[in-house]
């Protein structure tokens, strides 16, 4: 199953902040104001760390009565388990009270191995990661619902993708990102879509064309970019649709941040190969690094 980059994570936290703690309490009411803080951490070396997302539970601002650090994790790093407790024992000396390490993480595997206790020495001293795997994240197809909470949407649809029924998922997500008129407007389309596989997507298009709503999501997923060029089409109008989907290309890999060299673009530019515009395309969403988009 495709999955969500890193970064995109990281993106529905920040931007939907009283996600995790609903999450992690289903049902029960916020302790108070829900505000993003620092999460950067200074060594004596100078080293810097920064933790995904810090998030302050009530209290006031600077000063809030518990935090957790909110770290993203698409796969398997072991330095992880030398920086995260770092995270916790600074930001519990900076802010004066209980911090709790939370870890995101859709990927089964990936949510165990977070999950496994931390010794900081002799198994005198652990740390516990809370992990929130996929397990629990609500399938939401609940229209009301996820209009209220349109990043809640998108992560369910991550974290249930390759599961019977995502299509009735994403388009539950879909509906409700049409809302959005800012960035998250423009993206989480792309997001929902490019984590379906093949057989979901195409179920999705079908629903959307027998409830009237086929109309182009976004510039990425217009309904010719996933059905391709009917056999037969003059090589002109060929050659001419391949340059869209070049230039389209360019601007996924710009919104995304990534700043493509002069030869990877004239290496876009000149392709009329539609399979492999869209192969690239399709990697812009997941790709934590741009030579991820291009690896051969």
């Amino acid at each position: 199953m495709p999955k969500l980059s890193h970064e995109a994570l990281v993106q529905l936290v920040r931007h939907a902040p009283a996600l995790v703690p609903d999450l992690l309490w289903p049902g029960e009411r916020s302790p108070g104001p829900i505000r993003i803080t620092a999460g950067e951490f200074v060594d004596l070396n100078f080293a810097e760390h920064r933790a995904d997302v810090v998030l302050g539970l009530g209290g006031a601002p600077g000063r809030p009565d518990e935090a957790l650090v909110v770290e993203v994790q698409v796969e398997r790093d072991a330095r992880k388990r030398w920086t995260w407790p770092v995270y916790v024992a600074g930001l519990r000396a900076r802010l004066g009270c209980p911090v709790t390490l939370v870890v995101v993480s859709l990927d089964p595997e990936v949510a165990r191995w977070c999950a496994e206790p931390i010794d900081l020495g002799r198994r005198r001293t652990t740390v516990h990661p809370w992990v929130l795997g996929p397990e629990a994240v609500p399938v939401i197809t609940d229209p009301e619902r996820a209009r209220e909470l349109p990043e809640l949407a998108v992560l369910s649809v991550a974290a249930h993708a390759d599961e019977p029924g995502a299509e009735q998922i994403a388009l539950v997500a879909l509906e409700a990102t049409r809302e959005l008129d800012d960035q998250r407007g423009i993206l989480y389309p792309d997001f929902v879509v490019a984590l379906l596989g093949r057989v979901a997507r195409t179920a999705l298009e079908k629903l959307l064309m027998a409830n009237g709503r086929w109309e182009p999501l976004s510039d990425m997923f217009r309904k010719p970019w996933l059905e391709g060029i009917a056999e037969g089409e003059a090589k002109g109008e060929a050659r001419g649709k391949a340059q869209g989907k070049a230039d389209l290309l360019l601007k996924l890999l710009q919104l995304k941040g990534f700043t493509p060299s002069d030869e990877q673009r004239s290496r876009v530019l000149d392709c009329r190969d539609e399979a492999q515009l869209e192969t690239w395309a399709a990697r812009v969403l997941t790709a934590t690094r741009l030579d991820e988009v291009f690896a051969d």
